[in-house]
């Protein structure tokens, strides 16, 4: 085949236009904070942190005489203006949450759903006040603009010397009406032992005029498939109003225990070719070998994963190394078995990871991804097949224990009567 030639023109794009569409799927505060609380697990993450000193506190500030209404969100890592420069402000950068430090537990990103929630949900500003080694910035962006900026300018707002972490924190709360005695006593352990902290606010959340929802945005955050490594990775805890949720408790996601027979997951290898059931031709689930055979972890519960605080667990994962790549409902796989309500996995995939949209949900349709969830749907099916007849077996061991003891009742009721009718035989003869 002949060489194509031709004279490529500069790429130019239209820069708020594209940033618009890269932010679309964030138009909520249900999607964008489970970004913030994401975004302070990935720095934990790159830094090795031990998993007890991972801590979050998500704060919510309704509007006062002096403050509008707040949203915020703590961490105990912190940026240096390196990282602001060169991985934060950079829009659609697929390597932005692991650019340098450790990669192990990063869910990763393409830079924009933090980002994307600070711009479009805040009727005033959102603002990152961070500080790392001794070293403290402001960065934010007004509402209605992309262009983020040191606050109020690089001059002042760019690396500042900071003398006291737990004084430029207590000035940072100010801010939002708040002040370091609200914050859990493991957070303040966090800050004695930290050297740096990351404060991002949102002020005046659009929509939340009149008050903020505190129990519905909690109980989204915990529903969200999204939510699950971020929850199980760092203990995250509320401060409604300055007071602490839940009784100080960090949330947690509810304890799926499985079905009984089958408490181990199970592990499939997925075949290196599948076939696309939307024209039947074969594709490569390695890149045609470039890629490693992948696996589908299958687990069960005990209990129906179909009622609603269920359903965010009641998915098939998709996963790149330990990057989250997105997942699909088992409700929208075509299995023909009531007992799918039962089940919930991970597949861990690596020639997924082109197919990741930018919200990380579902996944850019297409023959792999069309094959490989028919496989996934396939597989289910035939563990819902074994549940089934696993629980027929009991069923009808049960029917016969049950009649068994049924018959044996009747016998001990005729044998009274028999008993009786011998006895006034005797006594007439």
């Amino acid at each position: 085949m002949a060489e194509f030639k031709y004279t490529p023109d500069e790429v130019k794009v239209h820069s708020e236009g594209a940033i618009a569409r890269l932010c679309s799927a964030f138009q909520s505060h249900e999607a964008g904070i489970p970004e913030w609380l994401k975004n302070s697990s990935d720095e934990y993450a790159r830094r090795g942190t031990e998993s007890p000193s991972r801590i979050v506190v998500l704060f919510f500030a309704s509007r006062s005489r002096k403050l509008e209404a707040s949203i915020s969100c703590l961490d105990f890592g912190g940026m240096n203006s390196t990282a602001i420069e060169e991985r934060f402000r950079i829009w659609g950068d697929p390597y932005a949450a692991r650019s340098e430090g450790r990669s192990k537990g990063v869910q990763g990103g393409h830079g924009n759903g933090g980002k994307c929630y600070m711009t479009q949900m805040f009727r005033d500003h959102a603002v990152i006040h961070t500080v790392s080694d001794s070293k403290g910035c402001k960065y934010g962006v007004a509402a209605g603009s992309v262009a983020f900026g040191y606050v109020p300018d690089a001059s002042i707002g760019k690396g500042f010397d900071v003398l006291s972490l737990e004084d430029e924190l207590e000035r940072a709360l100010q801010t939002i009406g708040l002040t370091a005695s609200v914050l859990p006593r493991v957070s303040r352990e966090a800050l004695a032992s930290a050297s740096g902290f990351t404060l991002v606010s949102g002020v005046a959340p659009r929509g939340y005029e009149k008050r903020i929802p505190v129990k519905r945005l909690v109980e989204s955050i915990c529903e969200d498939p999204q939510m699950v490594e971020t929850l199980s990775a760092c203990r995250v805890f509320v401060v409604d109003n300055g007071k602490p949720w839940n009784n100080g408790k960090a949330l947690t996601l509810p304890v799926i225990e499985p079905k009984e027979g089958y408490k181990d997951e199970r592990r499939i290898e997925i075949p290196s070719r599948l076939v696309d059931p939307a024209t039947n031709d074969e594709v490569s689930t390695t890149s045609e070998g470039k890629t490693h055979r992948g696996d589908l972890i299958l687990r069960t519960s005990a209990r129906n994963m179909s009622y609603k605080k269920r359903t965010a667990r009641h998915v098939v994962t998709f996963r790149f190394a330990n990057w989250f790549l997105g997942f699909v409902p088992v409700s929208e796989l075509d299995i023909t078995s009531s007992y799918a309500n039962f089940v919930y996995g991970e597949c861990h995939l690596d020639s997924l990871e082109p197919f990741k949209m930018n919200d990380r949900t579902r996944l850019a349709r297409g023959p792999l991804t069309r094959a490989v969830e028919e496989f996934i749907a396939r597989e289910i099916q035939r563990l819902t097949q074994e549940m089934e007849q696993r629980d027929k077996r009991h069923y009808d061991k049960e029917e016969r224990n049950a009649l068994s003891e049924m018959n044996a009742a009747l016998d001990r009721w005729k044998n009274q009567f028999l008993v009786e009718l011998v006895s006034t035989c005797r006594i007439k003869r």
